[in-house]
């Protein structure tokens, strides 16, 4: 038996869709995440939707949806490739050829016409799919549309009346899909009107089979809020295990500076809602215990995100942002300059006074410029006394909030055309002299800056 045509082309697309994916996927917002989500867990069969989103919720936090979607958009590509790889020598001709991913990606009319001279080509976990699928089916144009699969999952009516139908037996099941196939069959699909009619016939016939309450347009008003609509008493902890195991090998110093590094990627507002169990309890973080370090670390560093020490000079090369989500490095490389500087003012103005004084103080205390990007030099500097006096005098020193941030911005100019503009062999030179711009802005001796 021959293999089908179609199967190397979709094995390609899976495979490169899967890369884009876990490329975006640092980058991505809340909704666009859910979306991708609901596109692919609309590919499976309920118990692998189960077994692969055990610690997925539409409520969890943004870095922990994106660290469970990675791991799932990985799974489930391994699902598609292995259900393509059991159709691979299928023709393609039916209903029973095709994978779940095959059959969202084509229109309800030929899905029905199918189904017209093969009633049981789905299986009843598909053929629910498809009513429901129906049920969100507006008109003639989406029902030709081989888009419907995953516009109707962008609307939580979708999902109201797939839960319902799968509460439905059976029996119920197959009475609704001979109703739908008998209003289908005998419309002409190019008669539009003709089309839209019958449509709206079986969006009232299986809204009633399901259960919904009429009307029922108005449950097709609502787009991409979050399902189900309440949250669950209990959210999944969501935790990086290569971090759990990490942190479990390291010895009391080491988690001491690991929390510290934690600390210094946080604003003034999230050090105040994370670690105040933890001041009320200890009077300075050397005092905490080993085991409340251990259980603590995962959950902030699952919290903080992709952050690191050295985002406050990787936001210039790379659109790490300092105090807001970073950009697609590939978008940020794109970029004019004017579009760039736009994007760190946005990201200078999100800053409070600890955040604008950190990047100040870094970079005044950075010796050289190769050291900017050195998270082994970035983590020492944390320890010297040196740092904290600058920090207290970026603070405290100017005269009021404007200075700060008239500084910031004058500094933040500078550092993107030192990595836009000025030639790689004058760049050492050039942030000797931004340094020396802030040491001046803050009123520093240069007795001060090197003690």
């Amino acid at each position: 038996m021959e293999e089908s045509p179609r199967s190397a082309p979709q094995q390609r697309y899976i495979e490169r869709r899967a890369e884009e994916l876990l490329d975006r996927i640092p980058f991505m917002e809340d909704g666009e995440l859910r979306w991708t989500v609901r596109v692919l867990r609309d590919c499976l069969p309920p118990p692998e939707q189960e077994a692969m989103l055990v610690d997925y919720s539409e409520h969890l936090e943004l870095h922990q949806m994106r660290h469970v979607v990675k791991g799932f958009v990985s799974r489930y590509t391994e699902h598609a490739l292995q259900a393509l790889e059991a159709k691979r020598f299928s023709p393609g001709t039916s209903l029973q050829d095709l994978t779940d991913e095959e059959l969202q990606s084509m229109s309800g009319a030929e899905k029905w016409g199918l189904l017209v001279h093969d009633p049981c080509g789905l299986q009843p976990y598909q053929l629910r799919r498809e009513l429901a699928r129906l049920f969100v089916c507006l008109n003639s144009d989406l029902f030709h549309d081989p888009g419907l699969g995953e516009a109707a999952v962008e609307f939580n009516a979708y999902f109201d009346a797939l839960e319902r139908l799968q509460g439905l037996g059976d029996t119920a099941i197959e009475m609704l899909k001979e109703q739908a196939l008998a209003v289908l069959s005998g419309v002409d699909p190019r008669d539009a009107s003709a089309v839209d009619a019958g449509l709206t016939t079986l969006r009232e016939t299986i809204g009633r089979g399901a259960g919904l309450d009429p009307p029922y347009d108005r449950l097709l008003t609502e787009r991409m809020a979050r399902w189900p609509r309440t949250p669950p008493s209990e959210l999944p902890e969501v935790l990086n295990p290569q971090i759990r195991e990490a942190v479990s090998g390291m010895n009391p110093r080491q988690l001491q500076t690991s929390l510290r590094v934690l600390v210094e990627l946080m604003s003034l507002e999230e050090q105040r809602r994370e670690l105040a169990p933890l001041t009320s309890t200890y009077r300075n973080l050397g005092e905490i215990p080993v085991d409340t370090l251990t259980a603590l670390l995962p959950r902030l560093s699952m919290r903080l995100g992709d952050r690191t020490i050295c985002d406050f000079a990787l936001r210039y090369r790379s659109g790490h942002l300092w105090a807001t989500e970073p950009i697609n490095p590939e978008a940020w490389r794109l970029l004019p300059f004017k579009d760039k500087f736009m994007v760190l003012e946005t990201d200078n103005e999100a800053m409070d006074s600890l955040q604008a004084a950190r990047h100040l103080s870094r970079l005044l205390l950075t010796e050289r410029y190769e050291l900017l990007v050195d998270p082994a030099y970035q983590v020492g500097l944390m320890r010297q006394p040196i740092y904290q006096r600058v920090l207290d005098r970026c603070m405290m020193g100017l005269r009021n909030a404007d200075d700060l941030r008239s500084l910031n911005r004058q500094v933040t100019r500078m550092m993107l055309e030192l990595e836009e503009i000025v030639p790689e062999t004058e760049r050492p030179g050039r942030f000797l002299a931004i340094r020396e711009v802030i040491g001046t802005g803050l009123h520093l001796s240069p007795t001060l800056e090197e003690t």
